[in-house]
């Protein structure tokens, strides 16, 4: 009796424990207690967890009050200067708000993913999404994907699946390329399946229900603690420093006034701090050192077509924006030109040959004085810019899409072209 008695003091503990975390991830209710103010933070937070989580996304989305409108990049969101779409938005009470949704790393898989857990914020709504030419190299550029790979959007995902689509079978495959995702025999199991066109059976949903209700249990428990506190450190201040009326002469003034404070310890237009903290130690090394870069044949091409397949899915009105790069530090770092815009000609033929035709195209610019912040990054006028695209988009409200996709740009053929006039035009 004594030993039974020994054993429970023991193992009870543990085994109260496991029950109790179970239920508190199976219980029926919302957990979540986020605030409008949790929500006006987590739009500039760039926090992992909420990229990776649903919670804190989807109620910024059905907020009744505030326009949420998911902005998808990468790097250049990070760049909080003062004419950042965020601190326009906000000064000048645009019928939009920025809900940022992406860094250093976020590229189309990751995105597509991530899409799964928000697709009533798509459907029939805006979007913009920011496109980067290096996302598109040649060597898989994949390895931020476990800083961002959330189980939760793998189950959405899976869920989502009514009728197994090219996109899907594509999609299995360039996860199973994964190391996470191959290191779980349950999503593994379930993937391989799509990726052979076997549709889930009635077991698989319903462990698939059960995964989803623990892991929105977990999301809504911890997706709004890392966030960080930019909207007081960053967007506020930058509010004081705009000028009281939306005036595009007044804003450039401003705009131009700030670069030139910030860009005077270099030749190339970047910012001081960035220049002085990752250029100049390695001024001498970066010379030339970008002859090899090419962006024109990558998975990447592959990827970002699913994403446009999730857009046309959904019937999202997107405005698509292609970043340019910083020329003088093209010409220093030998960065070829022509290479450059041949991928940039290649992705708006993805675009607009399947009806993508809001595109915001800023590839010729980065040679304009103040328009970008660093090497590949744009800032003061290139966000002003911007904002020029921005205002008519949103100003004219959602406009039913007609797409058209083809799922010849998910192949290796379209990955591996050389975009050539001659190559684009013949591509069907």
């Amino acid at each position: 009796m004594n030993k039974k008695r020994g054993l429970w003091w023991i193992f009870g503990p543990v085994i109260l424990a496991f029950v109790m975390v179970t239920v508190l991830l199976l219980v029926p209710f919302s957990l979540s207690q986020i605030s409008n103010k949790d929500i006006q933070e987590a739009s500039v937070s760039f926090s992992k967890n909420v990229f990776k989580g649903e919670t804190v996304k989807m109620q910024a989305f059905n907020d009744p009050d505030t326009h949420y409108v998911p902005f998808f990049g990468s790097s250049e969101l990070l760049r909080l200067d003062t004419m950042h779409p965020s601190m326009l938005a906000e000064k000048y009470d645009r019928n939009y708000r920025p809900f940022l949704l992406g860094q250093a790393g976020t590229e189309s898989l990751a995105h597509y993913l991530g899409m799964q857990e928000m697709t009533p914020a798509l459907h029939k709504k805006q979007a913009v999404f920011v496109i980067s030419q290096q996302w598109f190299t040649k060597r898989d550029t994949k390895w931020a994907f476990p800083e961002f790979y959330s189980p939760l959007q793998t189950v959405n995902w899976l869920r989502n699946i009514t009728k197994i689509t090219p996109t899907d079978r594509f999609i299995a495959r360039r996860l199973l390329q994964q190391k996470q995702v191959c290191d779980s025999d349950f999503y593994a199991n379930l993937i391989t399946k799509i990726k052979n066109n076997q549709p889930l059976s009635e077991t698989d949903q319903n462990m698939l229900i059960i995964r989803n209700r623990m892991l929105v249990r977990e999301d809504q428990l911890f997706s709004n603690i890392t966030l960080t506190n930019n909207w007081n450190k960053k967007v506020k201040p930058a509010l004081k420093r705009l000028p009281n009326a939306d005036n595009q002469s007044l804003l450039i003034k401003q705009a131009d006034k700030f670069a030139k404070k910030q860009t005077s310890n270099n030749p190339f237009g970047i910012k001081n701090s960035f220049f002085k903290q990752r250029v100049k130690p390695r001024l001498k090394r970066l010379a030339q050192s970008q002859t090899n870069f090419d962006y024109r044949q990558s998975e990447e091409y592959g990827d970002f077509q699913a994403v446009l397949q999730e857009f046309a899915k959904e019937h999202t009105d997107v405005l698509f924006i292609i970043q340019p790069v910083n020329q003088k530090w093209s010409k220093y770092t030998g960065l070829n030109t022509e290479m450059y815009y041949q991928s940039v000609n290649k992705v708006k033929k993805q675009l607009k040959s399947q009806g993508f035709n809001n595109i915001a195209d800023f590839s010729h610019d980065g040679g304009k004085k103040y328009f970008m912040q660093d090497t590949i990054h744009m800032g003061w006028r290139g966000w002003l810019a911007t904002d020029q695209a921005l205002k008519p988009f949103f100003a004219k409200g959602y406009q039913a899409p007609k797409y058209k996709i083809n799922n010849n740009y998910l192949s290796e053929k379209w990955q591996n072209l050389m975009p050539t006039t001659n190559n684009l035009a013949n591509f069907k």
